[in-house]
């Protein structure tokens, strides 16, 4: 792993407020200097629904900066995810809690998976990635895991419908610990960061109810 080191001066101007031309996060809340990048083994591709990619708390772009090997694919359907046909069926599995999901942190999930060489997950709010999953038969020939025991949502500065809701970087983090080992710390710190950036202006009073 390595550490990106401070923020360059380089903007990227939009429309709307100048950006920072390396994290892509709006100059106030920059967090160059909280990335440090991990080799993962296992390839991250993340289907992401359009919407995610306007939302400035979205985490999956946490991860296309924290991880080596992380893939963004934005689109709602078959045609914009027409890469999964290439991806090798076996060996290749699908983050999603569905009935028939083989459970990453039980003791015999190996014996039901082959190594994993690519962890899919669908960006989006629940609506979103469900709609992306009906409309992406591709997904279909891939097997699902999911969690028995969900983690502590660590970012609650954006609101979930569902108790047991992780951010995007959460639910990858879990997985490639559980699949790999890989030291989530890093990206987690990402997290932080962002949040810390994200809640730097607001009241205390309005803090309080996030942290």
């Amino acid at each position: 792993m390595y550490n990106y080191g401070k923020c360059t001066n380089e903007i990227v101007y939009s429309m709307a407020r100048p950006h920072c031309k390396q994290c892509n996060f709006s100059l106030s809340t920059c967090i160059c200097s909280a990335i440090t990048r991990v080799t993962n083994q296992t390839q991250v591709i993340i289907l992401q629904h359009p919407n995610e990619a306007k939302v400035s708390k979205n985490t999956a772009q946490l991860l296309a900066l924290g991880l080596t090997h992380c893939k963004i694919i934005r689109g709602e359907n078959n045609q914009d995810f027409a890469c999964l046909q290439n991806l090798p069926i076996e060996s290749s599995v699908l983050l999603y809690p569905s009935e028939s999901a083989v459970k990453l942190d039980r003791p015999n999930s190996k014996e039901n998976l082959q190594d994993i060489t690519h962890l899919i997950v669908i960006d989006g709010t629940w609506n979103k990635a469900f709609k992306i999953l009906q409309l992406t038969p591709l997904l279909q020939q891939f097997k699902t895991v999911s969690f028995s025991h969900i983690p502590t949502n660590r970012y609650a500065i954006r609101k979930a419908p569902r108790a047991d809701s992780l951010s995007t970087l959460e639910a990858v983090a879990h997985s490639l610990w559980l699949i790999e080992a890989l030291n989530p710390a890093p990206l987690y710190g990402l997290l932080e960061e962002l949040i810390k950036k994200q809640t730097q202006h607001m009241p205390a009073h309005v803090k309080a109810r996030y942290l």
